[in-house]
């Protein structure tokens, strides 16, 4: 770059003195760089009598191209510095589909974009195991997931974000949609859970319950996502169990009633590497721990890395 520096002064200055001012250095030393790049190139790039300097026809071109060639460097230096304090770049954001429920995620990000407009948030549904491996393999800087029942990977933390209690999506014409509803009143009735791989957090969590309540669940079906589930409640397949806000879901036929056991909740926790400090991670999360202290669910602090 020092080599291109100084042709490109010497050409538009067409004087070595004037030049050397510019660059404040020496004469001779500027010389001696310039016949070194022309030797480099092993073309004529001046031509110079007792009085003038002059650009020769590849001098010209060359100019061109060492001016492109200087502009893009100090582009490339802005954004390098851009990128390291947050300013510019790309973010991964994994997330469980029950979290798109709760108001606090789509505000975060909003908030984030609004204050990080050359930051891309690139946002990726998946199963909470799923997003467990993406971390892991850095294909995720961040993902939003419910617990799941096994071990989390080394130099992977889990920070609990929110809490938010479980809801009874029941058929309007079953004798529970006009009653309080706890756990234990789910005995012996057909019941709709999470598939084991999809839902994880949620399968196991109302397993939990269950157990908890004295009676194991009689499951009459499983399935992917929220929109499924709620979908067969209103076909009168059975009662499920869904998170808060998924009650958003709006079909003819289906009465959500909040379970009475303070212990119906659950949890949607952040899964990061420890050894990453992304500035836009660390952005990113700051909008997501504001936007759930103003969100319905409860947060909860950091309790960082798991085994």
């Amino acid at each position: 770059m020092r080599h291109l520096r100084y042709f490109v002064a010497v050409a538009e200055e067409l004087s070595f003195t004037r030049a050397a001012r510019r660059l404040h250095i020496a004469q001779p030393p500027l010389s001696t760089q310039i016949r070194l790049l022309e030797e480099e190139l092993e073309t004529q790039l001046f031509e110079r009598d007792k009085r003038h300097v002059f650009l020769t026809e590849a001098g010209r071109h060359f100019l061109e191209r060492a001016r492109g060639i200087l502009a893009d460097t100090e582009s490339a230096k802005t954004e390098v510095r851009s990128a390291a304090l947050g300013e510019i770049g790309r973010i991964v954001l994994g997330y469980t589909n029950s979290a798109m429920f709760l108001p606090a995620l789509p505000r975060a990000v909003r908030s984030f974009c609004a204050k990080h407009p050359k930051v891309k948030v690139a946002l990726h549904e998946m199963t909470s195991l799923d997003q467990l491996d993406a971390v892991h393999m850095r294909r995720l800087d961040l993902g939003i997931l419910r617990r799941p029942n096994v071990a989390v990977p080394s130099g992977i933390v889990l920070e609990q974000w929110c809490e938010a209690p479980l809801l009874a999506a029941i058929p309007l014409d079953h004798p529970l949609s006009r009653t309080s509803v706890r756990i234990v009143d789910l005995r012996n009735q057909p019941l709709i859970l999470y598939e084991r791989s999809a839902g994880i957090g949620l399968y196991w969590k109302v397993l939990e319950l269950c157990s908890l309540a004295g009676f194991r669940p009689h499951t009459v079906q499983e399935a992917r996502d929220a929109s499924t589930i709620i979908g067969l409640v209103a076909a009168g397949v059975g009662i499920a169990v869904v998170p808060d806000g998924a009650d958003c879901i709006k079909l003819e036929g289906v009465v959500f009633k909040r379970l009475e056991e303070g212990s119906a909740s659950s949890s949607l926790h952040f899964a990061y590497r420890q050894d990453d400090s992304s500035p836009h991670r660390e952005s990113l999360l700051k909008e997501l721990r504001l936007s759930a202290d103003v969100s319905p669910g409860r947060p909860k602090k950091r309790d960082g890395e798991l085994p």
